[in-house]
């Protein structure tokens, strides 16, 4: 016996409906599904919310989401806001606004442009940002590269290969609204990595093979194993070869 096509979800305007199995569930205003959704294809146009969990192949969000359980999701796009209560899974994500995480997220590629707030562990293979975030715990992915145009903290950073930089000029004008990103600055207790490269970054610990500590840089202990490249107005405390 075939077994029948799963239906369309679409709520245009206003609306609310359970939730379910389905092959598309587009939200084309404002809209509400009950329940935990399962879907190819979730957009939402506007405003959208679900009281459940959600596992979907791909996600789209034009304006703002809400997702109240956990998420695991192929590609995943946010255009706006998106916020996320439980355990975030995702393959791609790919974010040009401001995404809040209550919970751990685990992806293979995140693409930020904005701000992120993780209140748990970030794990990805290659984490690229340009913006701002705060990660309560720690960020781990092979390689991480962060353009700071405001500001930046994770409890610990650990990676292959570490790239930190900060951007000039937009974050003057992103300050009135994102006053919890407000300067260009990153903020870690232990950073540690293979290749490690940093501007503009306080903490504790930086512990790596190859080590360049750049400008506005204060760092209370460098550890390092084959070369340390330390710029002449940043500021560490104490340095040695393991």
């Amino acid at each position: 016996m075939e077994q029948e096509p799963k239906r369309d979800q679409i709520i245009n305007g206003h609306g609310t409906s359970s939730g379910g199995s389905f092959r598309h569930v587009k939200i084309n205003g404002a809209g509400t599904l009950h329940g935990d959704v399962e879907c190819a294809l979730l957009h939402i146009n506007g405003q959208g919310e679900i009281e459940g969990g959600l596992k979907a192949d791909a996600v789209e969000i034009n304006g703002s989401g809400h997702i109240r359980g956990p998420v695991h999701a192929g590609k995943m796009r946010v255009n706006g806001e998106g916020t996320f209560d439980g355990k975030f899974t995702c393959n791609e994500l790919k974010l040009k606004g401001s995404v809040n995480i209550h919970g751990n997220a685990a992806c293979d590629t995140i693409r930020l442009e904005g701000g992120a707030t993780i209140e748990g562990d970030c794990e990805a293979e290659t984490f690229h940002a340009k913006g701002g975030f705060q990660i309560d715990g720690l960020l781990n992915a092979g390689f991480i590269d962060i353009t700071m145009f405001f500001s930046c903290r994770a409890k610990e950073i650990g990676g292959e290969k570490i790239e930190v930089r900060a951007k000039s000029g937009l974050s003057t004008l992103l300050n009135p609204f994102l006053p919890q990103f407000a300067a260009k600055h990153l903020h870690a207790e232990i950073i540690e990595g293979d290749e490690i490269v940093l501007e503009h970054t306080t903490a504790k610990v930086v512990r790596g093979n190859r080590v360049t500590i750049g400008p506005g840089c204060d760092i209370e202990l460098v550890e390092y194993k084959q070369s340390f490249v330390p710029d002449k107005g940043a500021k560490i405390q104490d340095s040695r070869q393991l």
